[in-house]
């Protein structure tokens, strides 16, 4: 397969487009290279450009992946339309375009398709895309697992699976790998298996977080607590550990050291816009908090369902937005 000096990746689903550009790479022969990922969210460097047109000093290839193309600017789509036009030749470019699909199809934003760039992909084909995992793609999904890892699912059980599945292909394959390990030595799948998947109505715990933290539905966020009885004891330590991290990473967003916060930009911007909301004392009260959940388990003062329904409790009053002043009369 002759490779292209660049394309275009439409898809919402990051698992997705992580997957496919491996298979792009492995169908061209491209093996020996440096991989170099680039946010187009924030402003990218100086080095971006570089890794698009220099030429190694070695001879190696590179493959530069942008991903969130379609947060970029007018004016950053004419830079890159003439230096796609350049591209060095030990270069492999991907731009993944990932907002998510509407009725009509691919969400391909209008300041690209005026780009040469983009006309002359679509002229040689160089995009894919995908909507992401859907009821017409999962089976697709799951018998491509199947096949990879040799394991054999009949067509009541693969049918079963497909319903059951998260529709996020991330999370999808985590259920996959617990199938994985529970067909054993007889690489087979059947009914009594899919118990182990998370029921898909369930939130999963970084979405139980986000929807604390960002104001999602306090009734959800509730319902979870109150109805998955068997997930409590794991749970509160998950929590716990989880919201101690998230409490350095805000505090230090806070004051100044971005640089230290390990996060993709995007997420980066959520952080820091909470950090802000909430402010210094808050956030020192996340970890006030946290203690007093572990204190309470370790002495024997609460039970860990006990610990978790008050922790929530002071979560969902901590991170909702301050009520404005009453009038006084």
């Amino acid at each position: 397969m002759s490779r292209p000096g660049y394309m275009f990746l439409i898809c919402p689903d990051a698992e997705l487009l992580h997957a496919r550009i491996n298979e792009l790479l492995e169908q061209s022969g491209v093996t020996d290279y440096e991989k170099k990922v680039y946010w187009a969210d924030e402003e990218l460097p100086a080095k971006f450009w570089d890794d698009l047109t220099l030429q190694t000093l070695f001879g190696s290839s590179k493959v530069v992946i942008l991903r969130r193309a379609h947060k970029l600017k007018a004016a950053t789509w004419d830079t890159l339309d003439k230096t796609i036009a350049s591209l060095s030749d030990a270069s492999t470019f991907f731009i993944c375009l990932e907002s998510k699909w509407e009725r009509k199809g691919p969400p391909v934003p209008a300041v690209l398709k005026r780009r040469k760039c983009w006309k002359y992909a679509e002229k040689q084909k160089w995009f894919w895309q995908s909507a992401g995992l859907d009821e017409k793609t999962i089976s697709s999904f799951v018998n491509k697992w199947a096949r990879a890892n040799g394991i054999t699912i009949e067509g009541p059980v693969l049918n079963a699976l497909t319903k059951a599945l998260p529709r996020d292909a991330r999370a999808a394959r985590l259920e996959l790998d617990k199938l994985d390990l529970a067909a054993g030595t007889e690489r087979k799948v059947i009914m009594d298996h899919l118990g182990i998947i998370a029921h898909a109505e369930e939130m999963d715990f970084f979405q139980f977080m986000n929807a604390m933290s960002q104001g999602g539905d306090p009734v959800e966020v509730w319902r979870r607590v109150l109805t998955n009885h068997s997930e409590k004891d794991s749970m509160i330590f998950m929590l716990t550990a989880s919201l101690t991290r998230e409490a350095r990473a805000l505090w230090m967003m806070l004051h100044g050291e971005d640089s230290a916060v390990r996060l993709p930009p995007f997420v980066k911007k959520q952080k820091k816009t909470l950090a802000q909301r909430i402010g210094p004392l808050r956030i020192a009260r996340l970890f006030d908090i946290v203690m007093e959940a572990e204190i309470g388990i370790k002495t024997g003062q609460r039970k860990p369902e006990q610990a978790l329904e008050l922790l929530v409790a002071s979560l969902t009053s901590l991170f909702a937005a301050p009520q404005q002043n009453r009038r006084r009369y």
